[in-house]
């Protein structure tokens, strides 16, 4: 696993090892979000610039009434 380095204001720094707050585990979970947030930014602007395959409008809302109703929920 290779090292980087991060650099953050002291004051941050002080306080996070004030707190035990394990640095690498929450700059890898970090960078997990930021690669997860992309690759969904990135699906969604491809999905809106795909063409329709449908004319029809569907009421997406009543469609889920419809379901809560059937299912009672």
């Amino acid at each position: 696993m290779p090292k980087v380095s991060i650099y953050v204001p002291d004051a941050l720094y002080d306080e996070v090892r004030r707190r035990s707050i394990p640095l690498s585990t929450v700059a890898q979970r970090a960078f997990e979000d930021a690669v997860r947030a992309d690759r969904n930014h990135a699906w969604i602007a491809a999905a809106r610039e795909r063409v329709s395959r449908t004319s029809q409008v569907i009421d997406s809302a009543a469609v889920l009434d419809d379901v809560r109703d059937e299912f009672g929920a």
